[in-house]
């Protein structure tokens, strides 16, 4: 399984951009980050998109992916895969004709550059080759994480999300789990905000990963806030039992 970073802050500056991961070339997760990290012809070869759920910054470049597949007369659609709850948030609000134009029905209703997929919590589907079950988090909105599993081995996507339990729980199961991908947007002094919006510090991060039995697996944090990332860092390093890793625009892995 090869996963590109293409964005992993948790806010848009000059260089640094919102989430996004491209699987294998074919599969992203999430779509903060997507045209302005492409070339048009790495755009065509985009086949689905999970989607963790339905904030902006993780949603956008839905719009201009689509835009930018359309007028390049491409021929296939793009599949756009979540829970019913996110998946209703983005036609109402988003590709609504009113926001952005309706992909779903254009150029044709037959044919459209976008269809819809509604995915249950703890249904396993198959993409491209790879296994992915949508796992329950807690965020400020309807959100999930996702497992994704190749024959070799498994990775956990957390999305955003504050304290959980559910995404741990099914993480244990995972015998060839090699990295979990999980968002720290705040350093702990902002813990409070952390709180209420759904995201966590560092030293909510250290409770979480002592639910996970895998003393081995990759932690590797994204949804860092730009303008605390010296902070951040420096809060992260104080973790002294994980490897640990924040994640830099451009990265490529293999597991």
């Amino acid at each position: 399984m090869k996963i590109k970073v293409l964005g992993c802050y948790g806010a848009e500056l000059k260089d640094f951009h919102s989430t996004t991961f491209l699987i294998n070339d074919t599969l992203l997760l999430d779509a903060g980050t997507i045209t302005s990290a492409l070339t048009l012809d790495e755009q065509m070869n985009i086949h689905s998109i999970l989607v963790t759920h339905s904030h902006l910054d993780h949603t956008k470049d839905i719009l201009f992916l689509a835009d930018n597949l359309i007028v390049g007369e491409n021929n296939t659609s793009v599949e756009i895969i979540s829970i019913p709850e996110v998946i209703d948030n983005l036609k109402s609000h988003l590709l609504n004709d009113k926001i952005y134009p309706d992909f779903t029905v254009l150029p044709t209703i037959e044919k459209p550059i976008l269809q819809f997929k509604p995915i249950k919590t703890g249904e396993s589907i198959c993409i491209a080759g790879l296994t992915v079950i949508a796992i329950p988090v807690n965020h400020a909105v309807d959100a999930v994480g996702y497992i994704i599993r190749d024959k070799k081995s498994s990775i956990v996507y957390t999305g955003d999300t504050g304290t959980t339990d559910k995404i741990w729980e099914e993480a244990n199961k995972l015998p060839d789990l090699k990295a979990v991908f999980i968002e720290t947007s705040f350093p702990n002094r902002l813990s409070k905000l952390a709180e209420i919006s759904g995201h966590l510090t560092p030293s909510m991060l250290k409770d979480q990963l002592d639910k996970l039995k895998n003393p081995d697996a990759s932690i590797l944090v994204f949804h860092m806030k730009p303008q605390h990332l010296p902070e951040l860092e420096h809060d992260l390093a104080e973790i002294k039992n994980r490897r640990i890793t924040t994640l830099k625009q451009g990265e490529v892995f293999e597991f």
